[in-house]
């Protein structure tokens, strides 16, 4: 029994032992093939990665040399950034053909003067370019950008789609133009570097315009000051020192009813409230009206929130408690911060107003940012920002927080926040932006509740959002969505390469420890396909169609809607009054030296020295050594073509500036049936740009006040209001928003461009408490409407002569 019972165990333990020695053996052979895989796999997405980065970096630095060749008006200096064997067609850059004529801006399309088929040598191209610039009188700058690369091979050969730029002033004309272009190029490696062989014209334009559609006259108007950085961001030991070149928001608001728009400005050292004098001038009643003293302001906003006919005043306050102020209705405002019952909220950015749950008084959403003394972005994707809060207005005011049970505490790093009722359902929506990753749209339950519908909806819109406006740019009377970002000239940099590089340095660097939830988060979203996100983070700005369904449709590429630039506050406004809303961006980070940009070492570091990123040190203007980042850029003014499409005509317009712009504010504010636009700056001079181009057609304005005190009545402002206007074949919708854009609050009279009508067919008032309609027929145009809830007649609003001179130079010369 017991040599059985041996057998009998030797055997039971024999074959366990046998199975496990194959399964061990099987396991060594794996390992040993599988280690080298993954290492030599590692390696080579390592290699490819890094050789993606060096070839696409040495394409950018040859077309550099060519550009500055260009610019200094001698393109045989770069005489050996064209292979020696060049054989491409030409660029047709030296005879344009007038295509379009309107407003006395001039558009020329570009294309090669023979068939195109004919190719030419090195010495073609580089007497082509030469005649080219013979066209000119001056050039004030050239770019040439990598805008894509179609195919490469590493050190060898580029395939890529180049963005050109050229401004400068043509022979026989009064004014610099711009030449826009986009070639296919082909480099190729030769002993001096990459070098262009083949080329062609993929499209190109150029706009020309004896004078400017707007002037800037901020000076001249009495708003010149510098802005000015907040102290403690300079004294203060922070992880994020970014942020300092951050706030500068703007506020067009008529804040003692008189008729015309003031200004309030916010600034780091002290904010500042400038009164309409209706003159063409400004003044500065900052200490008169017991504002003095706010420093650390990012954000102000008009609005009546107790409904007594006089709008009040919040203002964001960097690490201190924000602060409401009630207007006294003298001229002066009263702190009442203490009985509103609202936290601290420390690194406020932005805030909206709207009577979100319809109650007949104006809630408050307060948007956040990330505290910059304790953290960093965590990565590309970021939510680690200050919750947002949504206060209730409960009257006298009193404020409730109810972000927790309205489910709208966002986490993003918001930058940007606008209600507008998208789904056409009686109630405000919200749309909020945020920096370094995704968008947020809360559709309104009507309960006083929201949803998340982001990603249903079709509106994650990812990148650097830093602002968000409602509008109908189309006239199909809905609500569609602009949303700013940064669109990075290298946004080539944003391929399968290098984010395979980036996700092996996540795992070798140890940062994906801590950064696994956002990528499963993305991935929830947006599923596998890394690269698409990437490159919507680098592609700029976003327009967002609205179908009608509840859901978005990305229209930005086929509209033309993403000018290259780091944008912040854009704002939809008619400027010339035909009927179509334009839009308009301001540009533009951190100054430095001319001809300098850090962007392209930063997007390398980002995807390199992950462990290092999250020290801040990239972040660290002391490390930028006197070098720009997408400084000295130029705001952007993108024409509506009424055709779903926009051309970019900022500087045939002169609204191109060059003012490292932040928020914008648009009004007429003298009261001309024009648009107006004020500019924040950040560390520049804020300006102010008077609309020239408007006034050759009609308008109409249309202004609301609520009665509160009526059953179902709206709040006093009219927030949320939405006021149809058909004329002829137009037929427009707008609707009130207060705050929105990048930490600003545009008019609240809206605008209407009636082209060549001089009556309006029809007028619709929809109030948004009641849902009441009032309607209106055959209103003569050029005028301001006053529409007043539950009164059936209309009123003219009675305003004094706009400017009291014949003619706006008249009034510049009085202006000094």
């Amino acid at each position: 029994m017991e040599i059985v019972s041996s057998e009998v165990t030797s055997q039971a333990v024999s074959k366990p032992r046998s199975r496990t020695f194959r399964a061990l053996r099987l396991a060594v052979i794996v390992v040993g093939v599988s280690v080298p895989a993954v290492w030599l796999t590692a390696r080579w997405i390592d290699r490819t990665g890094r050789s993606f980065y060096d070839t696409g970096r040495s394409a950018v630095s040859r077309l550099g040399e060519l550009a500055t060749a260009l610019e200094q008006g001698d393109p045989r200096a770069a005489r050996d950034v064209y292979a020696a064997d060049f054989a491409g067609l030409s660029l047709g850059l030296a005879a344009p053909e007038l295509v379009t004529e309107r407003d006395g801006l001039r558009t020329y399309r570009l294309r090669p003067q023979n068939s195109g088929a004919e190719r030419m040598n090195r010495d073609g191209a580089l007497a082509e370019w030469q005649a080219y610039l013979a066209g000119f009188e001056s050039i004030e700058e050239v770019g040439l950008h990598v805008q894509r690369v179609e195919d490469w091979s590493a050190g060898e050969d580029v395939v890529a789609q180049v963005r050109f730029e050229l401004i400068g002033t043509p022979r026989g004309e009064p004014r610099a133009g711009i030449d826009r272009a986009l070639f296919h190029m082909h480099l190729v490696k030769t002993e001096s570097g990459l070098a262009i062989f083949d080329q062609r014209l993929i499209e190109g334009e150029r706009q020309l315009s004896a004078e400017p559609q707007f002037v800037e006259v901020g000076r001249k108007a009495g708003i010149d000051f510098v802005n000015q950085y907040y102290p403690q961001f300079l004294s203060l030991p922070l992880k994020f020192k970014m942020l300092r070149f951050g706030p500068a928001g703007i506020t067009a608001a008529d804040y003692d009813d008189d008729g015309f728009y003031d200004l309030f400005i916010p600034d780091g050292v002290e904010a500042r409230l400038f009164h309409n004098a209706g003159d063409g001038t400004f003044e500065d009643v900052t200490e008169a009206t017991g504002l003095a003293g706010l420093d650390g302001v990012g954000v102000g906003l008009f609005a009546d929130f107790d409904n007594d006919g006089k709008k009040d005043l919040f203002v964001s306050r960097t690490f201190r408690p924000n602060q409401i102020f009630r207007n006294a209705g003298d001229g002066t405002f009263e702190d009442v911060t203490a009985q509103t019952g609202m936290s601290a909220d420390c690194c406020t950015t932005v805030a909206s107003v709207a009577d979100y749950d319809l109650d007949g008084d104006l809630d408050l959403y307060v948007g956040r940012y990330l505290d910059p003394r304790e953290a960093i972005p965590t990565t590309f994707y970021a939510r680690n920002g200050e919750p947002n809060r949504l206060y209730r207005n409960d009257g006298g005011f009193t404020f409730t927080d109810v972000t927790e049970e309205a489910g709208v505490g966002e986490t993003g790093l918001c930058l940007g926040s606008v209600f507008g009722d998208y789904d056409d359902d009686g109630d405000p929506d919200l749309y909020v932006a945020n920096d370094f990753g995704r968008k947020t749209l809360y559709r309104n339950e009507g309960d006083g509740t929201f949803t998340d519908v982001t990603v249903d909806s079709g509106t994650l819109a990812y990148g650097a959002g830093m602002s968000a406006s409602f509008g109908d740019y189309d006239n199909d009377g809905r609500l569609d969505i602009y949303v700013a970002h940064i669109r990075s000239e290298h946004g080539w940099f944003a391929e399968a390469p290098t984010v395979a590089r980036y996700v092996l340095n996540s795992y070798r660097q140890g940062v994906w420890k801590t950064d696994m939830p956002l990528y499963l988060q993305i991935f929830r979203q947006s599923g596998f396909d890394f690269v698409d996100v990437f490159q919507q983070m680098a592609a700029g700005n976003t327009l967002l169609h609205n179908r009608g369904d509840g859901t978005f449709e990305d229209v930005t590429w086929e509209a033309s809607a993403n000018p290259p630039g780091w944008f912040w506050g854009s704002s939809f406004a008619d400027f010339d009054n035909d009927g179509w809303q334009d839009i308009y961006s301001t540009n533009g980070w951190v100054y430095g030296e001319p001809d300098t940009e850090i962007e392209l070492e930063f997007l390398n570091n980002v995807v390199s020295e992950q462990k290092e990123y999250k020290t801040g040190t990239f972040f660290d203007p002391d490390n930028f050594g006197g070098r720009s980042w997408h400084g000295w850029e130029r705001n952007r003014h993108l024409l509506n073509r009424r055709d779903g499409t926009f051309q970019e005509i900022g500087r045939a317009a002169g609204t191109d500036l060059v003012r490292n712009s932040r928020g914008i504010a648009v009004a007429d504010f003298w009261n001309r049936g024009v648009l107006d636009i004020a500019v924040a700056a950040s560390t520049d001079r804020h300006a102010l740009l008077r609309n020239e181009v408007g006034s050759r057609r009609n308008w109409l304005a249309v202004e609301v006040t609520g009665r509160p005190e009526l059953p179902e009545g709206s709040n006093r402002d009219g927030v949320g209001t939405r006021v149809r206007v058909r004329a002829g074949d137009l037929e427009m919708t707008r609707e009130i928003a207060l705050g929105d854009g990048y930490g600003s609050q545009n008019a609240l009279r809206l605008q209407f461009g009636l082209g060549d009508a001089d009556v309006v067919d029809e007028v619709v008032v929809l109030w948004p408490r009641s849902g009441v309609e009032q309607r209106f027929e055959n209103v003569p145009a050029n005028r301001i409407l006053v529409v007043t809830e539950g009164e059936p007649e209309l009123r003219t609003r009675a305003l004094p002569s706009p400017l009291a001179y014949d003619t706006m130079e008249e009034a510049d010369a009085a202006a000094g």
